[in-house]
């Protein structure tokens, strides 16, 4: 089944490191809403000027696929399923 697979890259390091932040969803789980724009951002390939974004990744057509986004460009659901893994 496919799905989609988020982690979140800069922001605030404090002390030691910030942990990192990781999530996934099977693509059959997002709204038609939220697949057309993740389409979009992996249409765009755009790279995000920020210091806080996100890295989406996706296995399509036998190759894995990866792109930034900003917050506001990732739908809800892949948010959610975001935890911190402790190093």
């Amino acid at each position: 089944m496919p799905e989609i697979t988020i982690e979140s890259i800069g922001g605030y390091v404090g002390r030691g490191g910030a942990a990192p932040t990781r999530g996934r969803v099977a693509w059959s789980a997002l709204s038609a809403d939220d697949r057309a724009k993740i389409d979009k951002l992996f249409t765009a390939k755009a790279k995000v000027d920020a210091n806080m974004k996100y890295l989406l990744t996706r296995e399509r057509d036998g190759r894995t696929e990866t792109v930034e986004a900003r917050l506001e460009d990732v739908p809800q659901k892949l948010l959610d399923s975001m935890q911190t893994t402790l190093k």
